[in-house]
């Protein structure tokens, strides 16, 4: 006598009822899982003793750069930031970020135990912690706001993507690893307000360029990496002759940052000029590809001046490609593959590489992937393997990128498996790129086919 097969199971999620309600949801409990979690990571930083002290796990750039930085803002100092050096390491990032942590600073010293015994310390003490915390919670939004942008730029380059579709790039986005990371144990708290303003930028490029150009200056105002993906756009429009989006996009860009920096060079040119330009150039080489150079003294120094001018390079020779060779539209979503490729050189190519270098090519590379996935032919790339895969390999790798190797073979041996990792996944985004069925052309918010990528880039210049 056969067995009467149980009945099966009935879907427990209906993903066409996915609604504001879900996306709130993941919202709060991603940011409960970031407030404990900026709490936990202080219990474990500080003080500082050596320059170890900051660039290993038990440090934080905050306390040894962008607090001292913003307290003097507060001490009536705007303009001489980039005066403040652990040693010769100065404070190289731009400047929005500090001034945003300023009033944030004053707050926190009003209501917080401990925190005059933190700023006499000039913040090399334990009793930073609190401060250090309310400051992290504080900049959380920024989480929720790339979070937003991402959704909107996957509706840009998807129109008909569902809504489960969407919750599911958007939970990747605010639970990832790669960016709490960041947040409570690099304490870089400025990298997703950076990657908010590029992504936000990038969406409004086709309508708005002015307004591009604007948030693509608060990027670059934010964090100086925003320049290698943007090197590459600006490549991909030029070789697109998209000249009026081009010089509208430069043109903004070119007002947000003079003003943003004029008054440092002006006030301060020594200092700012060896921060933001001269230090960078003979900065020493640590755990990245360039340290198979450092077994020579010649090599070394001239080594330590190409990592820039390399990734600037590659990055451009990118944008010319990917349009020239590879067909794509500047306008179209493929957009995001030029600027997830691009962004890649900077864990490639920097001369140290940190854990969170990996986030920016790797929230460009979302976009681009899960933007693109109905569009795919059916198979392995109708999934997001290489999101999925890049945010497991990069966070395994993030374990030990920060950690004293010693120097001599293992460091470089270290620099070595970061580049050829890197370097495989840059080749999977091409494969994934060239495998694309060729009767699939891009559009950007327009759902017309495009027979002739130049035609789309002509019609949509002419909008303007």
């Amino acid at each position: 006598m056969s067995q009467q097969r149980p009945p099966a199971l009935k879907t427990i999620t209906n993903w066409t009822t996915i609604g504001p309600a879900h996306f709130i949801g993941v919202t709060v409990v991603a940011l409960i899982v970031g407030i404990l979690g900026a709490i936990i990571a202080t219990l474990d930083v500080g003080p500082f003793q050596t320059l170890a002290d900051v660039g290993g796990r038990h440090g934080s750039d905050q306390l040894a750069f962008f607090f001292p930085a913003a307290q003097r803002i507060l001490d009536g100092q705007p303009f001489t930031i980039y005066a403040i050096r652990f040693g010769t390491y100065p404070n190289f990032n731009p400047p929005l970020g500090t001034m945003l942590i300023a009033p944030l600073l004053d707050i926190g010293q009003a209501i917080l135990p401990g925190s005059a015994t933190c700023v006499a310390a000039n913040y090399a003490s334990v009793a930073c912690r609190p401060l250090l915390a309310f400051v992290a919670i504080s900049f959380m939004p920024f989480v929720v706001l790339l979070g937003a942008a991402v959704t909107l730029a996957l509706r840009a380059a998807d129109p008909d993507m569902g809504r489960g579709q969407l919750l599911l790039a958007y939970a990747l986005i605010v639970f990832s690893p790669l960016l709490w990371q960041d947040f409570t144990l690099w304490w870089h708290l400025e990298q997703p307000m950076m990657l908010f303003f590029f992504v936000a930028g990038i969406t409004q490029l086709r309508q708005r360029p002015l307004l591009a150009g604007v948030l693509l200056g608060l990027a670059l105002l934010t964090r100086t990496t925003a320049a290698v993906p943007l090197l590459a756009l600006i490549a991909a429009l030029a070789t697109a002759r998209a000249w009026p989006t081009l010089g509208r996009m430069l043109g903004a860009i070119a007002v947000v940052v003079i003003i943003g920096l004029a008054p440092f060079f002006l006030f301060d040119y020594r200092d700012t000029v060896y921060s933001l330009v001269t230090w960078r150039g003979g900065a020493l080489i640590g755990n990245s590809i360039w340290s198979i150079f450092t077994i020579s003294s010649k090599t070394d120094a001239i080594a330590r001046h190409l990592d820039l001018p390399v990734a600037a390079a590659l990055a451009l020779a990118i944008g010319w490609w990917a349009v020239a060779r590879g067909h794509i539209d500047p306008f179209g979503r493929h957009i995001w593959f030029i600027l997830a490729l691009a962004a890649l050189t900077t864990p490639m190519l920097s001369k140290t590489i940190w854990p969170y270098y990996a986030l920016e090519p790797w929230v460009l590379l979302v976009i681009w992937e899960f933007g693109t996935l109905r569009q795919m032919p059916a198979g392995i790339w109708r999934w997001p393997v290489l999101s999925v895969l890049f945010l497991g390999v990069a966070t395994t790798l993030g374990q030990y990128a920060g950690l004293e190797t010693g120097g001599g073979w293992l460091l470089r041996l270290l620099g070595v498996l970061q580049f050829g990792v890197m370097a495989l996944f840059a080749g999977a985004f091409v494969l994934r790129r060239l495998s694309q069925s060729e009767q699939e052309d891009d559009f950007f918010q327009t759902g017309m086919p495009l027979a002739n990528p130049t035609s789309s880039i002509s019609r949509s210049e002419s909008r303007h």
